[in-house]
């Protein structure tokens, strides 16, 4: 008896971790394209020179509508801007 018991312990133990473990394997999240990090086409860079100077960029983002996005510090507070794929700048503000 005590080893009938153990047994369907056993089973039932390992059915419930296999169980669980399909289920994390099932729940991996894709990246989104908004969140790849990625350097943008000269010209995005030369706008972004042009109309922000020196200011370092802490990162670079391709947005979904394949705009990118800088996120940098201006004046010691965090700010993003948006330019096109050609360079033209669609709008900046602080973050």
């Amino acid at each position: 008896m005590k080893k009938t018991f153990f047994i369907v312990a056993l089973f039932t133990a390992t059915s419930f971790y296999v169980a669980s473990a399909a289920t994390v394997v099932t729940k991996v999240s894709t990246v989104s394209a908004a969140k790849v990090t990625a350097a943008p086409p000269a010209a995005v860079l030369q706008a972004f020179a042009t109309t922000f100077g020196n200011a370092a960029v802490r990162q670079w983002k391709l947005r979904s509508n394949n705009q990118w996005r800088a996120h940098f510090l201006r004046n010691g507070r965090p700010w993003e801007a948006t330019f096109t794929s050609s360079g033209v700048l669609v709008k900046s503000e602080p973050a």
